[in-house]
């Protein structure tokens, strides 16, 4: 019985000080608080020692002040509203898109212009390993989700 628990409590340590395996995934912004009107510059961050493929959404449109402004991103802009999160910008997942490739310990950046004021957050979806040819339209399902970034956005100064 002891030889059993000795064994037991070996396999819960090496798995406590076994290194997270999975890609170490990011989707960043500058700062915590903008303004509407503002551009905001995303960066994808590829932490891990592995590559990662991510899909680029093309023809989704923000607003730079009067003019329309063409905004490939590979994540999906959400709002809290009444304390859940809502989908504000096209989901990548099911939409037109390229399967873009991430370097090991590489980051790409994605401007935009937030869609509303409020609470956001950017939500990415991965595959790891390299896979020019994923099918963005019918992604796989064995994605991961990045770890997001939540920010402020302010009605523009007067």
């Amino acid at each position: 019985m002891n030889v059993l628990r000795a064994a037991a409590g070996a396999a819960i340590l090496w798995f406590a000080c076994v290194p997270n395996i999975s890609a170490q995934v990011r989707v960043t912004v500058p700062a915590k608080s903008f303004f509407v009107s503002e551009k905001i510059i995303a960066t994808v961050e590829n932490e891990s020692d592995q590559p990662v493929t991510i899909c680029v959404v093309s023809g989704q449109i923000s607003k730079s002040g009067p003019t329309a402004v063409s905004t490939p991103v590979p994540f999906t802009i959400e709002g809290r509203e009444i304390g859940k999160w809502k989908v504000l910008m096209v989901s990548p997942e099911g939409a037109a898109g390229d399967a873009v490739v991430v370097a090991p310990k590489k980051s790409l950046e994605f401007p935009f212009w937030p869609p509303t004021k409020g609470e956001l957050r950017l939500q990415l979806h991965y595959w790891q390993g390299a896979h020019a040819n994923l099918d963005c339209t019918h992604p796989p399902p064995d994605s991961h989700n990045a770890k997001d970034t939540t920010f402020a956005v302010h009605a523009a100064p007067k």
